[in-house]
């Protein structure tokens, strides 16, 4: 009999909501998002990138990044630039404050990180993060058909 309890999809679906929930409380205090943090993370190793290659990097539209990208540039984390080959297009920077945020939200979200795999070998979490590549690999295929 199908049981939606012993389901891998369903499982992750309750992890992702558990994990989300425990590094949303964890960053709390830090006033920035999840979602946010993310955007932050993905400028410090691609700074300067344009706003449309960021949307698919961090998987959201680009409406909904937009919102994100006004809220980090209102805090000062982040500024928006032209390019000069294309007025209507933004390449967005990390600012020094945006840097030294990450840096401090990184910190906390290691702990969580730890909380979260308390307890199981290293050479499982590999191999989880493995399988969930794959599986994601997985659904982009599906996605583009």
């Amino acid at each position: 009999m199908f049981d939606i309890n012993e389901q891998l999809t369903y499982l992750v679906y309750v992890m992702q909501k558990r994990m989300r929930r425990q590094m949303s409380m964890a960053l709390d205090r830090y006033d920035v998002t999840l979602e946010q943090f993310v955007v932050l993370y993905n400028l410090v190793n691609d700074d300067g990138i344009n706003q449309k290659t960021l949307s698919r990097r961090v998987d959201k539209d680009q409406a909904t990044l937009a919102r994100i990208l006004d809220i980090l540039e209102s805090r000062g984390y982040v500024e928006r630039r032209t390019t000069e080959k294309d007025r209507r297009a933004f390449l967005v920077f990390i600012t020094d404050k945006g840097k030294e945020k990450v840096k401090e939200t990184s910190r906390r979200l290691a702990s969580v990180h730890n909380d979260i795999v308390e307890g199981i070998p290293p050479e499982n979490i590999d191999e989880f993060i493995k399988l969930i590549k794959q599986m994601n690999e997985n659904l982009a295929k599906k996605q583009k058909h």
